[in-house]
């Protein structure tokens, strides 16, 4: 397995530092509606770094909808030809598809009318991803942070209705934990599964609480799985934290490979 961590550029050169693999940063990092001049910026930060960012998180921002009434097309195709031609400029290869604000059901809205525009709304990123090499990992969400894709189960249900090749599902630990959802339904994602993420009890770093990331292992290889999971967590001590995660998850990875 490989691991990153999920966090802001200002932390890059620390996870760097810290021996991880990749970097996880929020697709905002890019600019996407921005001039090309305010993005030239990042490059140039990023071109310092030694780790690249491979993976990319919380691609829309909340007022970029893409369910109910208020959804802009020409907007959203804009925001992500800018954002995933930048994103494979600093090589990045997955943008994980969570953005509970943008996403989220509006009141009264009918629930499978919505659930169609989100298999228009990742089929349109898929296509777009796809020319830049780039697939989309759908992050399903506990029912706290969103009402619609609440398990793997569920986001796998969009991935497959979907139907594209550049479009996949995520795994994350946190929201499986707060979803009671079985572990079996990552072994049931198979090779739609395309990223993962992971933290602790109180969503804080990994191995300070008693998520069963053993069990969380063995799942993802018997789905196939041996690829990149990134710390998504609370950080109180971030510099010393990081590194501690690390050790943990590289130590269960051995244990288990």
């Amino acid at each position: 397995m490989r691991f990153g961590c999920c966090v802001g550029l200002d932390k890059a050169k620390i996870v760097q530092d810290a021996g991880y693999d990749y970097v996880e940063l929020p697709v905002a990092t890019v600019k996407p509606e921005s001039p090309d001049a305010e993005f030239d910026e990042v490059r140039e930060q990023i071109a310092e770094l030694d780790i690249l960012p491979e993976a990319w998180n919380c691609m829309l921002p909340r007022d970029l909808k893409v369910t109910g009434p208020e959804v802009d097309q020409y907007r959203l195709e804009r925001y992500l030809r800018t954002a995933f031609e930048r994103i494979e400029e600093l090589s990045g290869e997955i943008v994980v598809f969570g953005s509970g604000g943008a996403r989220n059901v509006p009141e009264g809205f009918p629930m499978e009318e919505a659930r169609q525009q989100i298999i228009e709304f990742v089929c349109l990123a898929g296509k777009i991803a796809g020319t830049h090499g780039i697939t989309i990992a759908i992050e399903p969400l506990n029912s706290k942070e969103s009402n619609i894709i609440n398990s793997v189960a569920e986001g796998l249900e969009i991935v497959r209705a979907a139907n594209h090749p550049f479009v996949k599902v995520l795994a994350d630990l946190y929201h499986m934990d707060e979803e009671h959802e079985p572990l079996q339904h990552v072994v049931d994602a198979g090779s739609d599964l395309v990223h993962t993420h992971t933290a602790d009890t109180g969503r804080l770093y990994p191995g300070s609480g008693n998520y069963p990331h053993r069990e969380f292992f063995q799942a993802l290889r018997a789905a196939g799985y041996d690829d990149r999971m990134s710390v998504e967590c609370k950080f109180v001590d971030f510099e010393a934290e990081c590194r501690k995660a690390l050790e943990f998850l590289r130590s269960i990875d051995a244990e288990t490979s």
